[in-house]
């Protein structure tokens, strides 16, 4: 399974930056292949890009029993919610966009969702 990606790294990345300067509430965004091969990123922060996405991929390989059990198909994003913030994935193809958002964020829910799926179509090729 090779990584899939229609555009090069520097394309990514100013894809990543717009997003990133469109939602102040956004501390950090990710993209990297469904196996979890990190291909681009950027946090306000330092954070380990590779752990968050080896987590996210996890978690959206054991959805596939929920999926299974509710029988809606497999699934094309996912947001977890914690004290602190949110981690919103969303995936397409084999490519996966992770954004990590504080708080604050809550209201921006559905414009970050429909950023990252606008990202991950320009981004993936089936």
């Amino acid at each position: 399974m090779g990584v899939a990606f229609m555009l090069g790294k520097k394309e990514i990345e100013k894809i990543l930056a717009e997003i990133m300067d469109t939602i102040p509430e956004l501390e950090g965004i990710i993209t990297a292949s469904s196996t979890g091969k990190v291909v681009a990123g950027q946090t306000l922060r330092e954070t380990d890009h590779s752990a968050i996405v080896s987590s996210v991929v996890t978690v959206l390989k054991e959805t596939k029993n929920v999926n299974k059990a509710v029988d809606q198909g497999p699934t094309q994003a996912m947001y977890l919610e914690t004290n602190k913030g949110y981690t919103v994935a969303v995936t397409a193809s084999k490519t996966i966009v992770v954004a990590i958002a504080g708080k604050d964020a809550a209201a921006s829910l559905g414009l970050i969702i429909r950023s990252l799926r606008a990202a991950v179509e320009k981004i993936s090729k089936d």
